[in-house]
């Protein structure tokens, strides 16, 4: 009763945004947002897609979100009078993990400061709030559209309630050398080959019960960065079994031709209980053994 009593004190506008938090559909954010910004207005009816229609809105694209726990996707298009196209996509994941999956899995542009966290770029504002990620696109013009990106964005925001935790995994990757605005987290071999491409099949068995981070540290010099990749797999037998297929079906890319045999970059797989973690592209043996043993492992 107290707990009730509590949240009957609460503003209009905190009580709305925490129960766009806890609940219910993207459809129920649609009165609240804004239907004109910068000059821009909305530009035909609102469209909410799910698990299954999504494919009718994204053409070859669905199966990367669909990977993050996807539940629905708010649309609105909005329009200038020069017939410029601004495209508001929200994307309700489910929870603040899987939201900061679906941001970081693409993530290459330039910080925004809008939301947790956030990227723009060629008139493309990507970030995440809570359990939603949004995107929001500017077809045509996009140095004169920024500016409404931008405003459109930060009106978003507060109606997305209050802010979540990223994956717990995020805090078990070393820091020293770690390029953090190339840090990802993703559960499927899709995510993982389209951030770095390991192998055609899916020879460490991922898939919605395994959690992945793949983070880049600065490996020295002009060198390419190392990538530390850690998975935690729902039983130590599923470790194991990927331990041993990775093992078996990883084909690293050749040492160019008459490199010494400690020159090359250097690959090293570590289990422990149900975590497998993997470096790619050292520079050197010492040096992923270093990243590893630097590893925070979580309780299993």
């Amino acid at each position: 009763m107290l707990a009730v009593a509590k949240s009957m004190l609460l503003p209009i506008g905190a009580a709305l945004a925490f129960a766009a938090f806890v609940g219910g559909s993207v459809k129920d954010l649609g009165p609240r947002l804004p239907k004109e910004i910068a000059g821009w207005t909305s530009a035909g009816p609102d469209r909410v897609y799910d698990r299954k229609t999504i494919f009718d809105y994204l053409d070859g694209g669905a199966e990367v979100y669909l990977a993050f726990d996807l539940r629905e996707v708010f649309v609105r298009k909005f329009k200038n009078t020069a017939g410029t196209e601004i495209a508001l996509d929200i994307y309700d994941c489910g929870s603040p993990a899987e939201a900061f999956g679906a941001f970081t899995c693409d993530r290459q542009d330039p910080d925004a400061g809008i939301g947790q966290e956030s990227e723009y770029g060629s008139g493309l504002l990507r970030f995440w709030q809570g359990r939603y990620f949004v995107s929001i696109t500017a077809a045509g013009d996009e140095e004169k559209a920024e500016s409404a990106l931008r405003e459109l964005a930060k009106a978003v925001v507060p109606v997305l309630g209050p802010s979540g935790e990223p994956p717990a995994l995020v805090r078990a990757i070393p820091e020293s050398g770690l390029k953090k605005d190339r840090t990802c987290f993703f559960h499927s071999v899709i995510n993982l080959n389209n951030r770095f491409f390991v192998a055609a099949d899916n020879i460490l068995s991922l898939g919605p019960e395994t959690d992945c981070i793949l983070a880049e540290y600065d490996a020295g010099g002009k060198a390419d960065p190392a990538r530390l990749l850690l998975i935690h797999y729902p039983n130590e037998i599923g470790a194991q079994a990927a331990e041993a297929s990775f093992a078996k079906g990883y084909k690293p890319v050749a040492v160019a031709a008459g490199a010494g045999a400690n020159t090359g970059p250097r690959t090293l797989a570590r289990r422990r209980s149900n975590f497998l973690a993997i470096v790619f592209a050292a520079p050197s043996p010492e040096f992923a053994e270093r990243l590893l043993a630097a590893v925070n492992y979580p309780q299993p």
